[in-house]
Parts: structure tokens; C-alpha cells; sequence
């Protein structure tokens, strides 16, 4: 599952924050710096919302995969991008499109995420398997406590 690499690079991360934490514990009791316990909790909570937001790519990319438009759109992808897709599918029905997202470049703000990935596509033309890469940025919002993607371009 890909959410393993996000875990573990954002529990490294965390690791980061709990790493400082018992030099600074006795500190942060004084001062008004958060606890080492709420910077954990924090870290944990980004974690958290950084895994939703891979469940929900990993969705997308499962509709991409098997050329499913209705998936997309449970993803979160309108129906008119979603009846680009189905124009995409039919066109070209053994097309592969897939995005590699480094874990990196994802930024969650609130209830807003984005993320720039690398979107490869293949297709046959005149016989002949063609190959695109193009950078893709998707921007998700949390809707109703659940990550949907809003845009991708």
C-alpha cells in the first residue's frame, strides 16, 4: 500500500519533533511554548490527515488504473473532468496514466492540501506505445471530514 512510505516519512518526522522533546520538557513547563506532548499530538494529527489525503489519491489512481470514471468521481473529480476521462478511455482504451507524488511536495493547510506529482501517461499511436510526463498539481479539500480532490491541473 502506498501509504507506507507516507507513514513512515512522516513518522520520522515526528520522531523529529519527539526527539527535542525531553531537553525542552522541563523548558516548555515554564514558558509558554506547547508541551513536547502537544507537539507530538500535533505531528501525529498531520500525519493523521496526510494519510487521508494519500487514501484518497490511491482511490483515484485505482480509477485511472482500471479506467473507471465513477471511481474518479468518488474521488472527487467533477463530472465534467470526469467526462473528459471516459472521452480519454474510449479514445484510447489500453492508455496507462499514473501520477508519482513525492511525499515532499505535499502541503495540508486546514482543510485544504496540494500536491505537485509527476503524471506519466501512455498511449499507442500509429502502432507505437507514446510516452508523456507532465507535472500535475492536485488540491484537495476536506469535505464532511472526509479529503476529496477539488482540482488537477
Amino acid at each position: 500500500m502506498k501509504s507506507f512510505g507516507l507513514y513512515f516519512a512522516l513518522a520520522a518526522a515526528a520522531g523529529t519533533l519527539a526527539a527535542g522533546a525531553p531537553g525542552a520538557f522541563a523548558q516548555t513547563e515554564r514558558s509558554s511554548a506547547p508541551s513536547a506532548q502537544a507537539r507530538i499530538y500535533a505531528a501525529c494529527q498531520v500525519m493523521n490527515e496526510a494519510v487521508q489525503v494519500q487514501e484518497t489519491l490511491d482511490r483515484f489512481a485505482s480509477g485511472l488504473a482500471s479506467h473507471d470514471v465513477q471511481q474518479l468521481q468518488a474521488a472527487g473529480i467533477e463530472p465534467v473532468s470526469a467526462k473528459g476521462w471516459q472521452r480519454f478511455f474510449k479514445s484510447n482504451p489500453d492508455a496507462t496514466v499514473a501520477d508519482s507524488c513525492p511525499v515532499s511536495s505535499l502541503f495540508i493547510a486546514g482543510d485544504t492540501a496540494n500536491w505537485s506529482c509527476i503524471e506519466t501517461s501512455r498511449i499507442t499511436s500509429d502502432g507505437r506505445p507514446v510516452e508523456n510526463a507532465r507535472v500535475i498539481r492536485f488540491t484537495f479539500t476536506k469535505r464532511n471530514g472526509e479529503w476529496m480532490i477539488s482540482d488537477r491541473r
